[in-house]
């Protein structure tokens, strides 16, 4: 599925742009086969173009790094994948000139936009460890609250496999770690599954805020995550397992992007960097570098309009 949406905004990425006389695009390939603005792409595929002045009833000159009109036919720029959509003028206008720059909100692009779905993929991770651990919580409160009765049953199956009510202790494997589980003090198992609520909660926490791309999810989840690496390196050195090795790569990938990338705790200028970077890609200032100048032709036209409003 993620095999054809990508396919979707790579094709919808060329329909926008090829033969365009808006003077090229910025829809190019970066060394390999993928484009380089492929996660705006992505995000146009999944849900759709952000386009303006489409719907006014004139364009003006000044409107040319938003939507430029040449040959009798419409061209809005997606604020987001830069492509040019061409489109017969509206038979109905909605509005008389295209919006102006302080009624629009411009869309994430460019690494600003990563960011969001790496972010995002994190958050993805974080639920799945919120179902794990509420199916956990949910387990360990039903056994507490249907303990005897479960006991009863246990012992009656365990002496019907092993010949005798008194021959549990012989079993090893899986069915001998179910007989230590009603060993537990049931106050202990209490604790146990407030536990697994209570790191159910934070991760759900984490899980949110990173979602909504807040900056203090970041923290909390650096902090949460380094703060269980030493665990996960005593359970590794106790036990090897595949798996864990994979939990214990991603928790430190998670850190070590979220320290270095995101800048937390003052790392390569820390929060007043961030904020200089987040205003220099996500502002109009890096809107109108992108912009493309228009071709010959386009320009006459647009320095003729201007001349004649002028006269």
């Amino acid at each position: 599925m993620l095999a054809t949406v990508a396919k979707t905004a790579t094709n919808s990425g060329r329909r926008l742009c090829k033969g365009s006389p808006m003077g090229g695009s910025q829809t190019g390939r970066r060394g390999g086969s993928r484009p380089a603005n492929r996660y705006e792409l992505l995000s146009c595929a999944i849900g759709g173009h952000v386009l303006v002045g489409a719907d006014a009833a004139s364009v003006a000159a000044a409107d040319a790094a938003l939507v430029r009109e040449t040959d009798g036919l419409r061209w809005p720029r997606c604020l987001r994948c830069d492509g040019w959509e061409p489109k017969p003028p509206p038979a109905a206008p909605t509005r008389d000139t295209a919006p102006g720059r302080e009624e629009i909100d411009l869309p994430l692009r460019g690494p600003l936009l990563r960011d969001r779905y790496v972010l995002r993929l994190i958050a993805v991770d974080r639920a799945i460890h919120v179902v794990v651990l509420t199916v956990l919580a949910v387990i360990i409160f039903v056994f507490i609250g249907n303990r005897h009765t479960l006991q009863h049953d246990y012992n009656e199956i365990m002496a019907a496999l092993t010949g005798g009510p008194n021959k549990q202790d012989e079993l090893t494997g899986l069915l001998g770690y179910f007989r230590h589980l009603f060993l537990i003090k049931p106050s202990h198992l209490y604790w146990a599954g407030l536990l697994v609520v209570g790191y159910a909660v934070l991760e759900a926490t984490e899980m949110v805020g990173l979602w909504l791309a807040k900056r203090w999810a970041e923290y909390l989840t650096f902090v949460a995550t380094v703060l269980l690496v030493p665990f996960e390196v005593y359970e590794m050195v106790e036990s090897f397992g595949f798996l864990k090795l994979v939990t214990f790569l991603v928790n430190v990938a998670i850190a070590v992007y979220l320290l270095f990338a995101k800048r937390l705790f003052g790392v390569r200028g820390g929060h007043a960097a961030e904020h200089r970077r987040r205003v220099e890609l996500g502002g109009w200032a890096a809107l109108d570098r992108a912009t493309p100048d228009p071709p010959v032709g386009a320009r006459r036209h647009a320095e003729r309009a201007v001349g004649t409003s002028t006269a």
